[in-house]
């Protein structure tokens, strides 16, 4: 199969960088659903910072009337504080209680605000993954054919983690300080604006700071997620096959190529800390800077007798607590840019659009006859390189046609279109007499079973393996589909029979078992068309007649493509069909092709020299035709 790249599957470019108005669109209907954990989140959030805003005016209360014994401003309380008949120690004891008190209740809204915006967050991933698997596994073969699992994984895992990182963390830490910074801002403008001013003089350099290396460390952190993608790929590749690796001792090998991976994500994270540990220094600097200037205007202004040492006090505080966010919004540049990326890359899977989808009015499949028929059907996985050309071939109800040929002669792609993993480029495929376009996917493809050259089983059950493509299975059925795929004498063998846990890979079970733990799944769905997929290769001499009496059961009655590279499964086959660069040229039974002495009769010489043992008994020959391809008139229409 042509390799597909990622251009042609029409992701975006990780080198571009998505409109940030892409990405809410995106994810404010996701959204939606929590507005009130969120509501009661952000009014926690105002109440909160409301409160906090207070926090150094008990001692601001303390220096003025206390200490200071002169006229203190405080909002709303002020003018009844001068006039109380309170002594010193009432004041004091009072600065005391409130100070408390604003901690207490700064506590309780914090405490509601991790807790609500938290259980938004938990409940906003688990929809954002799900969804995520679930398109996935819906996008077609084509896009799947020109990904890396690794980094597919690591979307649905690390990507989506940094995006949870962010709401628990940055979102309460920005929100916060935002509310803080607002009401900061009322009270100083209220206090002296003149002060205000001098105190925020330094705040447009702080912003350039930080905004000039956070968009620089964005663009190192995206190089760094697209680093970690494919690391994780390698790992998923070596790992998954690693009986290969260590069987041909290419272990050396694939710790070079890891490491060459490693190395890149490694340059990019380091990239990324050079300038977040810029960030830190600057803004830092920048803060002292406008401390400085606190200290000096304050104490000129109480020098003057314009301001108290309360007042003053107050300044310092809200510079102290007001050029913080800044320096945090520096330091967790880091947090914000590795959510942007992650989002950044969840979306551009999401956006990728299935070519392959249920049409409008697309209506669920009756229960097929199982009759096939391919009308001048051709297909192209890359544009301009015809895989098929020209397909005819119809198959009747209940009949079984092997498909032999050439390895890369179309088998597979042909057998492919049948379940709709592809749709033809050109023409049509027809079951019982409409095209399978009409039916939805969904009900097409649960009356097509598959067994495959690689048997493919889940981590589970022997039982759960079994009823993987019928879950609401009674055990009386999957015991009598095992029964059936001869599968039943080796299953009551295991320790646990059919509550057995099959190890990942199923490398527990012999190919001989897998493959017949597939074929009673294929009997269990009880679907009209069964599709195998050399389903006895790499079996020995013994094993492979089990298996084949097993297939000569499931496909009783059922229609049946058999894709064959050794021969011996055309014993199943009522009818063969020789496909050579993406045509049919031979078609017929065994005896009749021999008799032809045309390309299957070749094939079949070759291969019996190497596999003396796969030689056939010659059914009865029955009047079938040899098929030539059809050639275009002159002029035709490619």
């Amino acid at each position: 199969m042509p390799d597909v790249t990622t251009s042609r599957l029409e992701l975006k470019s990780m080198k571009a960088q998505m409109p940030i108005r892409d990405l809410v669109r995106f994810f404010l209907p996701m959204v939606r659903p929590f507005w009130k954990e969120l509501s009661l989140a952000f009014v926690a959030m105002a109440l909160g910072a409301g409160i906090s805003v207070f926090r150094p005016w008990p001692l601001k209360v303390v220096i003025d009337l206390v200490i200071s014994h002169k006229h203190c401003r405080v909002p709303l309380i002020g003018p009844w504080l001068d006039h109380a008949p309170l002594t010193k120690m009432q004041v004091l004891y009072g600065a005391c209680a409130a100070t408390i008190l604003i901690s207490l209740l700064s506590g309780a809204l914090t405490y509601s605000v991790t807790r609500s915006l938290g259980a938004a967050a938990q409940r906003f991933v688990f929809t954002l993954r799900r969804d995520l698997f679930a398109h996935m596994q819906r996008l077609s073969l084509r896009f799947h054919d020109g990904q890396r699992t690794g980094d597919l994984t690591t979307r649905l895992t690390a990507d989506i983690q940094a995006i949870q990182d962010l709401i628990m963390t940055g979102v309460i830490l920005l929100g916060t300080n935002g509310f803080q910074v607002v009401g900061m801002l009322a009270l100083m403008f209220w206090l002296d604006w003149r002060f205000t001013l001098a105190t925020l003089s330094v705040i447009p350099l702080l912003l350039l700071v930080v905004f000039r290396y956070s968009r620089r460390a964005k663009l190192a952190h995206r190089q760094a997620r697209k680093s970690t993608g494919m690391m994780a790929a390698l790992a998923q590749e070596a790992l998954s096959s690693i009986r290969i690796v260590q069987g041909l001792a290419q272990e050396e090998q694939l710790e070079e190529r890891f490491e060459a991976r490693s190395e890149g994500y490694l340059q990019a994270y380091l990239e990324t800390l050079r300038y977040q540990a810029r960030v830190g220094p600057l803004a830092d600097l920048i803060s002292a800077i406008g401390l400085t200037i606190v200290i000096w205007y304050g104490a000129t202004r109480v020098l003057s007798g314009q301001l108290t040492t309360g007042d003053v006090v107050i300044f310092f505080a809200y510079a102290t607590s007001f050029y913080r966010p800044m320096r945090a919004l520096g330091r967790s540049s880091f947090l914000y840019n590795r959510a942007s990326v992650a989002a950044e890359r969840i979306l551009e899977v999401m956006s990728v659009h299935s070519e392959l989808k249920d049409r409008d009015g697309a209506r669920p499949a009756p229960r097929f006859r199982g009759e096939i028929e391919f009308r001048d059907v051709s297909f192209e996985y890359v544009p301009g390189q015809r895989v098929l050309s020209r397909i005819n071939l119809v198959i009747a109800p209940g009949e079984k046609v092997a498909i032999v040929g050439a390895t890369g002669a179309g088998k597979s792609t042909l057998v492919s279109l049948v379940p709709r993993f592809y749709d033809p480029t050109r023409g049509a495929l027809y079951i019982d007499g409409q095209d399978i376009r009409k039916y939805t996917l969904l009900s097409l493809r649960e009356q097509i079973s598959l067994v495959l050259q690689d048997s493919l089983l889940f981590s589970g059950t022997i039982r759960e393996n079994i009823a993987f493509g019928f879950p609401e299975a009674s055990d009386e059925e999957i015991v009598a589909a095992a029964r059936t795929a001869n599968a039943e004498e080796f299953i009551e063998r295991l320790p646990n029979g059919y509550d057995t846990t099959v190890s990942e890979r199923a490398t527990t079970l012999s190919g001989g078992q897998k493959q017949r733990v597939a074929i009673a799944r294929a009997v269990l769905r009880d679907a009209p068309i069964v599709i195998l997929d050399e389903p006895t290769t790499g079996l020995d001499a013994a094993v492979e007649r089990v298996v084949m009496d097993a297939l000569e059961r499931a496909v009783a009655g059922r229609t049946a493509l058999i894709i064959a590279h050794r021969l011996t499964t055309v014993r199943l086959a009522d009818r063969i069909v020789v496909v050579d660069r993406g045509q049919i040229i031979e078609e017929g039974p065994h005896a009749e092709l021999m008799a032809l002495n045309g390309a299957y009769a070749h094939l079949y010489r070759l291969q019996m020299s190497i596999y003396p043992e796969d030689a056939l008994v010659s059914a009865a020959p029955v009047t079938t035709r040899g098929h030539t391809p059809r050639t275009r008139d002159e002029g035709e229409e490619e």
